[in-house]
């Protein structure tokens, strides 16, 4: 099994309906096999090659919490210059599901040039040293999603305030992503809405508060996080739920798929229009550290203790871990689904899962009960 592994999505029917579903990541955690032992500024080296997905997000986590842990203040620059790098993979993870994967599911021709195009505009900014500061990379990439993606410049779709003002967009303009969400809020965008409640906005202060004492009291943490004894969804609509676009489509269809795809579009155009505030890293006591970044698919957590310059432990929270978690957003949105005709049922699930984004490879079971 390869270091990401594979998340098990396993539902269950009766009398035509889900009556269960479960969700199992089953990767290995090994984590602190992997880096305990090794010099610390290995670190994020090993962090930004092990994981395929959010690579970069990966890195600048280990960064940081070693930085922290060593007692190195980022410099503002510095920080600058990741919370870039940040934004731009989270606009590239975006763009894939909008261009790619959920064309794709809905039976739709994926844009792959489009996204070829917008990996090239892309890569100046993923790939920039941390002392870069040239605007016209980012000019580029603006220009590339207007085409693409929004169909207008993303400053002017952050003003888009209701559902209606959506409705009026998905009306006027013929992108390719333009047809695929009018044909997702048209279907079901209520799909796998759930109550569980939503992960707050990664902050220094939650994070070293809330998260560091909970993950060091739990050897199971990692596997099935928790926030005030219960599980949390992350991810874009976490990040943009104070956007009144956001906050309009989960009051009419609730915390589920298409509020979540509404969701991301808002959150692909923030990216664009500003990259701050998306990393940080804090010390808790000499040699210890919790670093946290808001990834495309949600907080990434990574906990570092060093010893006489090496890393003495080491645990990473991923943003799948919270969405997939036993009772999270998952396996409590797909109860209650219809499962009449099961060709439309899977497609539903599938639908579901990837309104979540998982960052590994997914196998999907069925049963009865």
């Amino acid at each position: 099994m390869s270091i990401e592994g594979e998340l098990v999505v396993r539902i269950e029917t009766a009398a035509g309906r889900v009556s269960r579903a479960s969700a199992r990541a089953d990767r290995p955690r090994v984590a602190n096999r992997l880096f305990a032992g090794r010099a610390a500024d290995e670190a994020p080296v090993l962090a930004g090659t092990l994981f395929a997905i959010c690579g970069r997000s990966q890195a600048v986590a280990s960064q940081a919490a070693v930085e922290a842990a060593q007692g190195d203040a980022a410099a503002a620059d510095r920080t600058a210059a990741r919370d870039a790098r940040i934004a731009a993979e989270t606009v590239q993870e975006h763009a894939w599901r909008f261009l790619v994967d959920w064309p794709r599911l809905a039976g739709l021709a994926p844009q792959v040039e489009a996204l070829a195009r917008g990996r090239k505009a892309l890569a100046p900014l993923l790939d920039a040293g941390e002392d870069t500061a040239d605007a016209a990379p980012r000019r580029e990439a603006s220009a590339w999603a207007k085409e693409a993606i929004l169909g207008m410049a993303s400053a002017d779709f952050l003003r888009i305030d209701s559902v209606e003002a959506l409705q009026g967009w998905l009306a006027r303009e013929a992108t390719p992503v333009a047809t695929l969400v009018a044909r997702l809020l048209a279907g079901e965008p209520a799909l796998g809405a759930s109550d569980v409640e939503l992960l707050p906005y990664g902050d220094d202060r939650w994070v070293a508060r809330a998260l560091a004492p909970a993950i060091d009291a739990d050897a199971d943490f990692d596997a099935a996080p928790r926030w005030q004894g219960r599980p949390r969804e992350t991810g874009a609509i976490a990040r943009t739920g104070g956007h009144p676009l956001v906050a309009g489509a989960v009051a009419r269809w609730g915390r589920g798929a298409g509020a979540r795809v509404v969701a991301r579009l808002v959150d692909l155009a923030a990216a664009l229009e500003a990259a701050g505030g998306r990393h940080g890293a804090i010390a808790l006591g000499e040699g210890s550290a919790i670093a946290w970044v808001e990834t495309a698919r949600g907080l990434l957590v990574h906990r570092v203790t060093l010893e006489g310059g090496r890393i003495g432990a080491y645990r990473i929270v991923a943003p799948t871990e919270w969405n997939f978690h036993p009772d999270g957003a998952f396996a409590r949105g797909a109860v209650g689904m219809a499962a009449a005709d099961t060709a439309a049922l899977e497609r539903g699930v599938r639908w579901l899962v990837s309104s979540l984004d998982p960052c590994v490879a997914v196998r999907y079971e069925a049963g009865h009960a």
